[in-house]
């Protein structure tokens, strides 16, 4: 599995118990970033976002959250909707009536909603800039049209030009 490993430790003088040592360290690293992004201990806390009607508390939210929660777990329309969305959907689907509660449930539902706009731009960037297209000296336009969500529309910027007669 670790090949690369192999021959590093066959070239010559490793130390392989500081090795060992120096990948554990970058393990537990690991490890503590990763509860730090997804944590497993006090996830009853965010049961006000799974189950918003059934769930009328938590210790993390404000006063004024917990009251926004407890309105909005009383009215039946809104109940009614929960049933047929994703949780993503009905957060932002609230967000008029409730701002607060629906940005406190949209910070914990997409942690990294950032940075897929930079992989996306990044993966076009790519795409765009490949050994058959690398005379592109200024790639803004295509970049933007590429990460753009808004489609073009090519009957109004073909009517705004003038063909040209034929010969």
């Amino acid at each position: 599995m670790f090949s690369e490993l192999h021959d590093f430790l066959e070239e010559g003088d490793v130390n392989v118990n500081s090795l060992k040592a120096s990948i554990n360290v970058h393990l537990q690293s690991l490890l503590e970033k990763f509860h730090q992004y997804f944590p497993t201990e006090n996830v009853e806390n965010y049961d006000w976002i799974r189950q918003p009607f059934t769930s009328c508390s938590s210790n993390d939210l404000s006063s004024e959250l917990e009251d926004a929660l407890l309105e909005l777990s009383s009215d039946r329309t809104i109940q009614t909707s929960f049933a047929s969305k994703t949780l993503d959907e009905f957060w932002l689907s609230v967000a008029q009536e409730y701002p607060g509660l629906s940005k406190a449930a949209m910070d914990i539902l997409t942690p990294f909603g950032s940075t897929y706009l930079c992989e996306k731009t990044f993966s076009s960037l790519t795409y765009i800039k490949n050994k058959y297209r690398c005379r592109l000296s200024t790639v803004e336009e295509n970049l933007r049209v590429a990460v753009c969500s808004i489609p073009p529309r090519i009957n109004l910027l073909c009517s705004l030009k003038q063909a040209h007669p034929s010969h």
